[in-house]
């Protein structure tokens, strides 16, 4: 899959430490999941019994500034965070 460099490794169940650690960045995150693309896509996934999502090109957010921080395996599925720096009006 993959992980933003600069994004720390955290473990299952460390999520008050991720949700710290994006405030510290001053950053948003959306997370897009395989489940939500195109019919075709998912079905590939979840039908074939391969881990591999190579193919999948997660639908980014509306608005400027999102970049890929991770794209990762859940119990559901693979699913990508999507961030970018928080927009100050």
């Amino acid at each position: 899959m993959f992980w933003h460099p600069h994004l720390p490794g955290f473990d299952e169940g460390d999520d008050d430490k991720c949700k710290q650690w994006i405030a510290e960045q001053g950053l948003t995150v959306k997370m897009v999941s395989i489940e939500s693309a195109d019919d075709e896509i998912s079905e590939r996934y979840f039908n074939s019994g391969d881990p591999d999502c190579s193919y999948w090109e997660p639908d980014r957010p509306e608005g400027e500034g999102w970049f890929c921080l991770s794209i990762s395996d859940t119990d559901d599925g693979p699913v990508c965070w999507w961030a970018r720096r928080v927009v100050t009006p």
